[in-house]
C-alpha cells in the first residue's frame, strides 16, 4: 500500500471492510472479524461505535483501538 492510498482512506470518515482489508494487509474474512473485534471492544468499555452500519468503521474508532495519534495542523 503506496502512502498516497493509506491518505485517501484516511482522509474520509468512514472505512469499509475493503479498505480496512488493504490497511491490514490481509484478506477480506479477516478484516471483518477485526472490524467485528474493534466495535465489541467500544462497547465492552462502555461506549458505542460512531458507526452502526455493518461493514463499517469510522476512522476515528479505528485510530482509538489500535492507539493512533491524528497529527494536529
Amino acid at each position: 500500500m503506496t502512502y498516497s492510498e493509506r491518505e485517501a482512506i484516511f482522509s474520509k470518515d468512514v472505512i469499509s471492510t475493503s479498505e480496512l482489508a488493504m490497511l491490514l494487509d490481509c484478506n477480506i474474512a479477516t478484516a471483518s472479524t477485526t472490524l467485528v473485534d474493534i466495535k465489541a471492544s467500544i462497547v465492552r468499555n462502555g461506549g458505542k461505535p460512531r458507526i452502526t452500519a455493518r461493514g463499517k468503521l469510522h476512522v476515528q474508532d479505528y485510530c482509538d483501538y489500535y492507539r493512533i495519534k491524528r497529527r494536529e495542523l
